[in-house]
């Protein structure tokens, strides 16, 4: 699989689930008040969309499915634009 198959795998994924879920910032901050909670700290919804990114990190560590890697790299775009944009656009 080519660098931008995976990219365009993960652009697809991105706008099936926006179908679905609506915005990814308004799962990625309830997900955050949720582990905020839990960890007693605060956490940010782009640092949820990191942290999913890092657990398809470790799991392609252990196999290299590409569902890994097309996730990994969902989540990371998830989280450049939560934490770059004031979210009235969905990708």
């Amino acid at each position: 699989m080519k660098a931008s198959d995976y990219l365009n795998e993960a652009k697809a994924i991105i706008e099936d689930r926006g179908m679905d879920y609506g915005h990814p910032s308004d799962n990625m901050q309830r997900t955050a008040r949720l582990w905020s909670a839990y960890l007693e700290m605060p956490i940010s919804d782009d640092q949820v969309a990191m942290c999913l990114a890092l657990v398809k990190i470790a799991r392609s560590m252990e196999t290299a499915k590409p569902d890994n890697y097309i996730d990994g790299a969902a989540y990371f775009a998830i989280a450049g634009q939560l934490h770059t944009e004031e979210n009235d656009l969905y990708v």
